[in-house]
């Protein structure tokens, strides 16, 4: 696509209180027009308010959306934009750990990389695959290109939701006959959590904003997102009966423990022996936060705190 033909482009960029929008160093760099590109940065509490609040304001047909510290490759924008043809809507790709990372950010990082953590949605911390259609599970927020108009069309995020606001609005997007890509090579760089406790609140949060989805929005329902609550329930009746029961959770360590020995000695990084008690407690805590949020979304209201909106030029 000529530089001449690509479409006018505002970036989002919702900033908590005290952190800035380091993202901007990156966006200097990218390999768009930059008469083309608008970034309004959105400071606040409520990241899925401040989103919908700069896309009223937006000037551009695209909105990119971007966290504090998203840091995009040079192409990404323009890989991500080229997507957008006919009745795809939405482009997305995946959110990458640095080469160098401490020992947690590098064990944290792995642990969301791994199918046995996570699944299908691995691919949106790594790289995974060919350019495809996709859903809401491989497609992260904080790395992701939508047509104004249609995001204005469906309402925005739901502003009670936070996090899986955007994974609410792509289930609708799927439901109204939208197409979405997956681009693995459109990538962010992105520090993972770098302590154990950061990393059990994230893992916490994304159960409880899946909980409080399912709610909102029953027809997102997906058995596969409630694996981690129902391994919950059995690992703490196999602890308390005991016998037999223990079989399924002796080969769930045995297969975890297998993973982690393969990559250990394939990458000859000994980080990964950690990986299995990582994995455990993703799952455990994410189990946990699912409670929570079902339980908790039937009185949640939406926070309603100041913002603060500011233009960057580049």
């Amino acid at each position: 696509m000529e530089n001449a033909d690509l479409p006018s482009v505002t970036i989002v960029i919702p900033v908590k209180p005290g952190l800035n929008p380091d993202a901007v160093l990156a966006i200097k760099e990218l390999n768009y027009p930059k008469d083309k590109i608008e970034i309004i940065t959105v400071y606040g509490k409520n990241p899925s308010k401040q989103r919908n609040e700069a896309v009223k304001l937006a000037k551009g047909e695209i909105i990119y959306f971007l966290d504090n510290d998203s840091m995009p490759e040079k192409d990404t924008l323009k890989r991500l934009i080229g997507h957008l043809k006919g009745d795809v809507v939405l482009a997305g790709g995946p959110s990458i750990m640095p080469e160098e990372c401490p020992f947690g950010a590098f064990l944290f990082g792995k642990t969301l990389e791994s199918i046995f953590s996570t699944g299908a949605s691995r691919a949106r911390y790594k790289r995974i695959g060919k350019v495809r259609l996709t859903g809401e599970k491989e497609i992260i927020l904080c790395n992701m290109v939508m047509k104004r108009d249609i995001y204005l069309q469906f309402g925005g995020l739901n502003e009670r939701l936070y996090p899986n606001e955007e994974n609410e609005l792509m289930e609708k997007l799927n439901h109204g006959g939208m197409k979405m890509v997956y681009d693995p090579d459109a990538v962010v760089i992105r520090m993972p959590r770098k302590t154990l406790k950061s990393f059990i609140k994230q893992i916490f949060n994304y159960g409880r904003g899946r909980g409080e989805q399912t709610f909102f929005y029953p027809k997102s329902f997906n058995i596969l997102n409630f694996l981690p609550l129902l391994f919950l329930i059995y690992f703490m009746i196999a602890i308390i009966k005991g016998g037999y029961l223990l079989i399924p959770i002796i080969v769930y360590f045995t297969i975890l423990f297998i993973d982690a020995f393969i990559k250990a000695f394939k990458e000859n990084d000994f980080r990964y022996i950690c990986i299995p008690f990582t994995t455990f407690l993703l799952h455990v805590t994410y189990g946990i936060g699912l409670i929570y949020g079902l339980l908790r979304a039937p009185f949640k209201k939406v926070n309603d705190g100041e913002l603060r909106i500011e233009y960057i030029k580049i």
